[in-house]
């Protein structure tokens, strides 16, 4: 199923000059050659169709590509909130395309960033953003402060679900989008620092979101139960939720900072690709 859409996608993906892009389309292309790279080991014929560009030397070389840029965008002038989540993007990459070189600019980048008197100031220092670069700064360099922050954020949105994380596991005044992304925190904290922690609230905010109104329609969905391990439980929304992805119909709230001029606009295009990449591989 979407074989053929996602054949087109790659062969369009490819034709993207990476150097002029955007951050953020950057970063799911990165993330879609990650899937089809894992594609590649675990299910060799379903990458052979994409030819020659699918081998996994092809991808690994596009991939160092994509972080390269990722890493020089830092050089750049940027707002606080695009830098951190520039930040992210790159330290994200890292995880699974560890280049020294790389590293040592995000290091300096988050060294920079998380000073007192920097930019990251002028946002709210309990985003999901700035949480996320204090738990990759422990563990890429094992900074105890930031463990210490990161902690802090996160047990600050568990004493804010219903019944101070004893409830049915709901954040009130947050919208859905919100709330994922909170959840895909957790999750990354989990996955980078200590799976244990936050288990039993990870998996009660999940199981409570997982059945509000509209998940259907949210794309975040589709990697939150990746990360859970969990995608084939819940097929029947998965399915719900590819269509519109096809459709170029991506939720509103997980991508309203980021410019779209509609299905054929190249990051509309990046974001289908990681998420059928992804799609794939949870399939095979």
């Amino acid at each position: 199923m979407y074989t053929s859409y996602f054949n087109l996608l790659f062969k369009n993906i490819r034709s993207i000059p990476l150097q002029t892009a955007g951050t953020d389309l950057i970063a799911h292309v990165c993330f879609g050659y990650r899937h089809l790279l894992i594609l590649s080991y675990t299910a060799p014929m379903v990458a052979e169709t994409l030819g020659e560009e699918a081998k996994p030397v092809a991808l690994v070389e596009r991939m160092l590509q994509a972080t390269d840029v990722l890493a020089g965008n830092l050089d750049h002038d940027m707002s606080a909130a695009e830098r951190a989540r520039n930040i992210v993007y790159l330290l994200h990459t890292l995880t699974f395309q560890f280049n020294p070189d790389h590293l040592k600019i995000a290091a300096n980048a988050v060294e920079e960033f998380i000073q007192p008197a920097s930019a990251a100031a002028a946002i709210p220092a309990r985003l999901p953003d700035i949480c996320k670069i204090h738990a990759y700064n422990y563990y890429f360099w094992q900074d105890e402060g930031s463990l210490a922050l990161a902690r802090e954020i996160l047990d600050g949105w568990i004493a804010e679900l219903d019944g101070n994380g004893n409830g049915n596991g709901h954040w009130k005044d947050l919208s859905l989008d919100e709330a994922l992304e909170r959840i895909e925190t957790l999750l990354m904290y989990s996955d980078l620092v200590d799976h244990l922690l936050y288990e039993k609230q990870i998996r009660k905010v999940f199981s409570r979101y997982s059945k509000y109104p509209g998940i259907d329609r949210e794309v975040r969905f589709l990697t939150l139960t990746a990360q859970m391990g969990c995608f084939a439980s819940y097929s029947r929304t998965v399915d719900k939720i590819m269509p519109n992805v096809l459709d170029g119909k991506l939720s509103a709230g997980t991508y309203e900072n980021i410019p779209m001029t509609g299905p054929a606009d190249p990051l509309v295009q990046a974001i289908q690709f990681h998420l059928l990449a992804l799609y794939m591989l949870e399939n095979h």
